[in-house]
């Protein structure tokens, strides 16, 4: 097989295979397709493997170039002049077994694929250091921002203290569209279906899941440590409702999915939650399925990054930029940390909480509130009753909130297990956090 740094001795292109054609991958083979076309291209389109015969876009490429299309894994790396392959199939289990023979060959491998890095990455970088090899992965954490290469290559990582943001674009969608229009989550959901934004089975998005993924790639990046992702405390957008958005307002704030994590001194701190942030921040000012990264660093303020975190072309772009990387030589060493880092339980985080209660319309309820809230040692800050959210003939459901000070969850979570069992509620207490 023929190395990495004999192509770079003859000036020849890197040669890279593709598996799975879908459309991340044709995104990749497209501009791999167009930078075939300038004379001095360090990368080079070299194959194609995709199962699924019936896919759309293998006759376009049977057209442009037969010999670009592998029949089997097998036949594929029986080709000496494969250096690099990216794997754009996705999922678990196939794309480790791949990924896993590909570096046995000698291979480097690039992917975005969150889930697995996220799951086994600690079992894959490790077995692409023992092979020689490299394992790159810039596309699997908010797509075309350089998050991961900023924080392999540009930043001291030990001195960063904190990194959070919006790191799916299909939940900050939905709830833009619900804080602007004044629709329900079902209604932004169809939407962002419709659209593409989300897919038919849209759970890994508006329950988390994508973005605890991310967050646990990223905590790797800066402290060493691979967290498992039920590790991580974790609350998706389903529950929701207008009411939410427009007590936000009334607090000058939005509410965002944000993955947050905090490092301070040995203890980490890891989440993905909706929290309402302050308008006129970074954070809030993100609309639309557009990602955000912040990092805060002990000699340096606040660096934000924002780009499109999904998509054929973003994504596309993460990959290549990481191709271009290995056909110049350079070497990504894996991160490696001798502390020994305490997560604290979730029990422990202080927020600043507001509560949506619906109630049946009677007197008294307010004060059995207080009461079980001061039980707890918990203050309350603020009450308000939305005017939209109530009817003066008692015909239809009471809605108000109590914003709280600043108070541990576990307190919380004592008091709401006592307040939730009252007959007067018509569901459970929805709890909105805000970082104190």
């Amino acid at each position: 097989m023929s190395s990495l740094s004999e192509s770079k001795n003859n000036f020849d292109p890197c040669r890279v295979a593709i598996v799975g054609l879908g459309t991340v991958g044709g995104g990749v083979a497209e501009v791999l397709w167009h930078h075939g076309k300038a004379d001095d291209n360090a990368v080079q389109l070299a194959g194609i493997l995709e199962k699924n015969q019936e896919n759309p876009n293998l006759p376009i490429w049977a057209q442009r170039d037969q010999n670009l299309l592998y029949s089997s894994l097998e036949e594929l790396l029986a080709d000496p002049s494969i250096q690099v392959v990216v794997e754009t199939i996705g999922g678990q289990t196939f794309a480790r077994e791949l990924i896993t023979k590909i570096l046995e060959s000698g291979r480097d491998v690039v992917t975005a694929n969150k889930d697995l890095m996220a799951v086994h990455g600690e079992e894959l970088l490790a077995l692409a250091e023992k092979n020689g090899r490299q394992l790159l992965f810039e596309a699997s954490v908010t797509g075309a921002i350089p998050v991961v290469r900023l924080l392999q290559d540009y930043f001291h990582v030990d001195d960063i203290e904190k990194v959070s943001g919006i790191f799916n674009g299909t939940s900050n969608y939905i709830l833009t569209e619900m804080e602007q229009k004044q629709i329900s989550f079902e209604v932004a959901l169809r939407q962002a279906q419709d659209l593409g934004f989300a897919e038919a089975d849209p759970t890994n998005d508006i329950a988390g899941y994508d973005a605890r993924y991310k967050l646990v790639i990223l905590t790797y990046l800066i402290t060493g440590v691979w967290l498992a992702p039920e590790q991580i405390t974790l609350e998706g957008i389903e529950h929701l409702e207008p009411a939410d958005f427009a007590y936000a307002s009334r607090l000058d704030r939005r509410i965002k999915l944000i993955g947050h994590l905090k490092r301070e001194d040995q203890n980490l701190q890891a989440f993905v939650l909706p929290l309402m942030v302050p308008r006129g921040g970074a954070m809030a000012e993100i609309g639309g399925s557009t990602n955000i990264v912040s990092i805060e660093g002990k000699f340096s303020e606040e660096i934000s990054m924002v780009g499109k975190g999904a998509g054929s072309l973003p994504t596309a772009s993460a990959l290549v930029a990481d191709l271009e990387k290995i056909s110049k030589g350079c070497i990504s060493k894996n991160r490696s940390s001798t502390m020994q880092f305490r997560l604290q339980p979730f029990e422990e985080y202080i927020f600043r909480h507001t509560l949506r209660i619906t109630v049946k319309d009677q007197p008294g309820i307010v004060g059995q509130i207080g009461q079980v809230l001061a039980e707890h040692e918990i203050n309350i800050y603020a009450l308000e009753q939305l005017p939209q959210y109530h009817q003066k003939d008692g015909s239809h459901p009471v809605i108000f909130t109590i914003t709280l000070e600043a108070c541990q969850e576990a307190l919380l979570k004592k008091a709401l297990e006592k307040i939730n069992k009252a007959d007067y509620l018509l569901q459970p207490i929805s709890v909105l956090r805000e970082i104190a």
